[in-house]
């Protein structure tokens, strides 16, 4: 039995750095993207994340089970705040909540998200109505009528976080593991639109401490690494991939106190 994988945003970024990686060790993979990927090797499905319809379209077109669902696609801040909050968080739950019945025992889900989201449990009682809905639809619906006033693109990110940890909690009696990886600056096709959307102060610190921006190859690795059964006993988990800026800025504020 060959293992496939599912790798949404595979046409680009770290999306096609992750299918890359996969194919070159023997994986099957399905690249979920709107565009076709360039890389032969990767099968394609069309699937758009903002809008629920062409999400259940790819996930009929899909075959059987899989060993594992890669979240990777996602837009900048600078794009419609509808469009932010649907495909970084609402469409992502779309999908992985379609599919999640249909990975095998001892599989995976690995949701990528951002360093912007690390201060999603100072928010959650932001977050909770948010999480609550239970449609995309309805997520819609708090975007439009309720949501805070501050970043969308934070928000969106803070909700995938705080999903895959309430969530893990529910497939592990299921026999799949669902984990986050959340990545500093990483230079791909979007840079410059996620610097159009950053405090250019807080960018600059975060390059300063980390010493440059990662390669989309250097996130690929982490999520296949939590993909694989190499990490069979992690679950719930947020792994923090962006060189040590983190660790710096929470160091600095306690030697401060």
């Amino acid at each position: 039995m060959s293992t496939v994988f599912l790798v949404s945003g595979a046409s680009s970024g770290v999306g096609r750095a992750l299918a890359q990686f996969l194919t070159r060790h023997g994986v099957s993979v399905v690249g979920l993207d709107r565009r076709e990927p360039p890389d032969r090797e990767i099968a394609h499905v069309p699937c758009d994340l903002a809008d629920p319809g062409s999400i259940d379209a790819a996930v009929d077109r899909l075959d059987g089970q899989v060993d594992a669902l890669a979240n990777v696609a996602g837009v900048p801040g600078t794009a419609p705040v509808e469009t932010v909050l649907a495909v970084n968080f609402l469409g992502m739950r779309h999908l992985t909540e379609s599919l999640v019945g249909r990975i095998r025992r001892g599989g995976s889900v690995v949701n990528v998200s951002s360093s912007e989201g690390r201060h999603w449990v100072a928010h959650l009682a932001e977050l909770r109505p948010l999480l609550a809905t239970r449609t995309f639809a309805e997520g819609m619906r708090w975007c439009r009528e309720q949501r805070p006033d501050r970043s969308v693109y934070d928000v969106s990110k803070e909700a995938v976080l705080a999903y895959t940890t309430a969530s893990s909690t529910l497939t592990w009696g299921d026999g799949v593991r669902m984990n986050a990886v959340a990545p500093g600056t990483v230079r791909t096709p979007s840079l410059p639109e996620v610097e159009r959307s950053t405090d250019p102060r807080r960018l600059a610190r975060q390059r300063s401490a980390a010493g440059r921006d990662a390669e989309a190859s250097e996130i690929a690795s982490v999520v296949a690494f939590l993909m694989s059964n190499e990490s069979r006993w992690v679950n719930g988990q947020t792994l923090v991939a962006d060189g040590g800026v983190a660790a710096a800025t929470t160091w600095a504020a306690l030697q401060s106190r």
